[in-house]
């Protein structure tokens, strides 16, 4: 199935008309005025996003997101020495590196802060995986 495309901003959606941020946003706006720090690890999240499979980069006001058929992970804040990010998962992890969880209906939003190069680990790439597959190629939907 494929994605459609807003005519005004160019955002790809699930469905036609579907709800987001519609707007003139780009990566260089959301990075604009952050620390070198903070792009160097908005690069390094980008870079790790990339090795689970295809995907779109979708920024908008607040956050760039990152979407399969749906968004299922983003970039919330870049701050001067850390990033805050978060991916979607349909069941609750447990991880002290978890700043909060949040449940949504039949959805969990796990958020991290990532203040250094080596956070960008296996086990937050395993988590990202899992929420590129799962949530973001709508497999979950499939085991209800």
């Amino acid at each position: 199935m494929g994605l459609w495309t807003c005519p005004r901003c160019g955002a790809k959606l699930l469905t036609r008309n579907l709800s987001h941020s519609c707007g003139p946003y780009t990566i260089a706006k959301f990075l604009e005025g952050k620390t070198e720090t903070g792009r160097e690890l908005f690069g390094s999240f980008v870079a790790l996003i990339e090795r689970c499979g295809p995907c779109d980069i979708s920024p908008a006001k607040t956050r760039v997101a990152f979407m399969a058929k749906v968004r299922f992970a983003s970039v919330n804040r870049v701050g001067p020495d850390y990033i805050d990010i978060h991916f979607v998962l349909a069941s609750r992890l447990e991880s002290d590196r978890f700043r909060k969880v949040e449940h949504f209906g039949k959805l969990y939003v796990h958020h991290v802060r990532v203040s250094a190069p080596k956070e960008f680990d296996r086990e937050l790439a395993g988590w990202l995986r899992r929420s590129y597959r799962e949530y973001g190629h709508r497999q979950w939907l499939k085991k209800r």
